[in-house]
């Protein structure tokens, strides 16, 4: 008997350590918590005050999240992207998100990786990028916008007590701001 996707998504959230730590079975250096989302640790930092933001339901992968968790999410990532800049005194700040094991998604859980960067740190490696034909990059865009359609504010669904108005508040922050000890650039990571 094939596996449905909810299937495969409730037996991924009881082995998933992202769901333990939410649940409090697994203890974390919490930093934030709200109804939705929850941000805390990395315990294998890039570099001091390296954050993982994960949404407490358990979805997989991006494309899974429903449209008003997604803009909560990123709402908090950017908040809290802010603040830990500001915390570590950071020269910039890496924000990635993985989908799948080939794009280096090592926990089946959504997240996001808020990374705090120092000038030379050589904390991660550049990319690995290739020479593309002009050509060959204006055939594979349009043959991606074929398939692509704007997003309107019709097609993405609000709950009702989500507001997209100028006026929304930041989410907020639980308990004191944190010192992060900073490191030098000759510290590997």
């Amino acid at each position: 008997m094939a596996q449905t996707q909810q299937d495969v998504l409730k037996a991924s959230k009881e082995q998933c350590i992202f769901c333990k730590i939410i649940s409090g079975d697994i203890s974390a250096a919490k930093i934030y918590e709200d109804d939705k989302v929850f941000a805390f640790l990395d315990i294998n930092p890039v570099n001091a005050g390296h954050t993982l933001v994960v949404p407490k339901d358990h979805y997989i992968v991006l494309p899974q999240l429903p449209d008003d968790l997604a803009m909560h999410l990123i709402k908090v990532v950017k908040y809290l992207s802010g603040a830990i800049f500001e915390m570590t005194g950071a020269h910039g700040i890496n924000i990635y998100q993985n989908n799948g094991a080939a794009a280096g998604q090592e926990v089946p859980h959504v997240h996001f990786h808020i990374i705090p960067r120092r000038q030379d740190d050589n904390a991660m490696s550049p990319w690995n990028r290739s020479k593309i034909d002009p050509e060959q990059l204006k055939q594979i865009a349009e043959e991606m916008g074929k398939n692509l359609k704007p997003i309107s504010s019709s097609t993405v669904k609000l709950s009702s007590n989500t507001s997209v108005s100028k006026k929304t508040s930041k989410p907020k922050r639980k308990g004191k701001p944190v010192k992060v000890k900073r490191r030098n650039s000759t510290n590997s990571p």
